[in-house]
């Protein structure tokens, strides 16, 4: 038996464009403010506020993030995140339509349409198959770690090293109507309620940068919220849905993916065919892994269709062989006919296996109970005072 010339899936390009906006850090009180009638250090006001945060179960954030080396790709959002990272956000970034990203156990996902990934340089194979899907990304891709900055306790460890000068004094000024105390940082301004108990109300910060001095530094522009028990109960209801019941199709945009060479097959006597693929990771990456998956497809107008499927692991950089097989379990015959096999394949990515999507169900579950219990913010408070 012979096969036909390989049939490779055809990739989708997407073009880069640049949206519009601009991160303003201006003011956020009403106009002409005032120092308070009686001078107010900040320092102990800021720290105040700061120590209720680090205690809070969650937040809530409303407004816009950036680069903070490029604010014309500006994006609007509302999110929570608790004290165990968890988040569930959703967003506009140059479009009509609200996109949704939710972040657990450290894996960054989106769901947007169409025109939110032509403004992304995602060259892989499958993303005609983004929109219709979450997909998992990179903190960098998005522009924001919301598990890695703006947990309640990762929030204050960053602002603390913005925090204002041993002289400096609050300015008392009006928010919304309301009198708040604004606090000039190094890099950026505050404002917290004049009333104790102090507590952040607003934060306007030219590069929110994680604590720790690794991961992805965002500009912030963004109103406090209070979140209630039953507000963080649905967000972890709503991950362990997605979980459970919609990452089993989820793409993975983290790195480029692209057929290495042409596919191989062989057929066997019986009926027995065998497809093999070769795949390379094509990004330029230096470190990370992506799965990758082939459905093969075996075709004849007599004997029909069969299909195969087999996945693995690629390794930035790298290339891995992925093969599957096939059996048209043909009787032998004393007058032996030969049939054309044609086969083709289709490359694709998944963000988790089978097990792994296991794995952060029971992850979005143990956060869930530290969370509720208040654990994760004393674990996470113990780390501080460690680091």
């Amino acid at each position: 038996m012979r096969t036909t010339t390989p049939v490779a899936a055809a990739t989708v390009f997407a073009l880069s464009t640049t949206g519009c906006g601009l991160l303003g850090l201006g003011s956020g009180g009403d106009p002409d403010p005032s120092p308070s009638p009686t001078p107010v250090s900040a320092g102990p006001v800021f720290e105040e506020a700061l120590t209720a945060l680090e205690e809070a179960p969650a937040i809530q954030l409303q407004g816009q993030f950036s680069d903070p080396e490029d604010t014309s790709d500006v994006v609007n959002t509302s999110l929570t995140v608790t004290d165990a990272g968890a988040a569930l956000g959703t967003f506009q970034a140059g479009t009509d339509d609200e996109a949704s990203y939710f972040e657990a156990d450290g894996k960054l996902f989106v769901k947007a349409d169409d025109d939110y990934w032509l403004t992304h340089d995602v060259f892989n194979p499958d993303s005609d198959a983004y929109s219709d899907n979450w997909v998992r990304i990179t903190h960098e891709q998005f522009g924001l770690d919301p598990g890695g900055v703006l947990t309640p306790a990762g929030l204050a460890e960053s602002l603390r090293l913005l925090a204002p000068g041993d002289d400096a004094e609050v300015v008392e000024e009006k928010l919304d109507g309301v009198v708040v105390y604004r606090v000039e940082l190094s890099g950026g301004t505050v404002w917290i309620t004049s009333e104790a108990p102090h507590q952040l109300v607003r934060m306007q910060v030219e590069e929110l940068a994680p604590a720790e001095g690794e991961g992805v530094s965002s500009r912030i522009d963004a109103s406090f919220a209070e979140v209630d028990t039953a507000t963080v109960e649905q967000l972890y209801d709503d991950l362990i849905t997605y979980a459970e019941d919609e990452l089993g199709s989820a793409r993975d945009a983290r790195l480029e993916v692209a057929w290495a060479e042409e596919l191989g097959g062989d057929c066997q006597t019986g009926g027995a065919c065998t497809m093999i693929g070769t795949i390379e990771e094509t990004s330029g990456a230096s470190e990370g892994s992506i799965l990758v998956r082939m459905d093969g497809y075996f075709n004849n107008d007599e004997l029909g269709e069969k299909t195969c499927n087999k996945s693995g692991t690629l390794e930035a950089g790298g290339t891995v062989e992925l093969s599957c097989s096939i059996d048209y379990a043909l009787a032998p015959s004393a007058d032996p006919v030969t049939y054309t096999i044609s086969f083709e394949a289709l490359l694709s990515t998944r963000a988790l296996s089978g097990d792994a999507r296991e794995e952060l169900v029971a992850a979005i579950k143990e956060q869930r109970e530290a969370t509720l219990s208040g654990d994760a913010g004393e674990e996470a408070a113990e780390e501080g005072e460690d680091s």
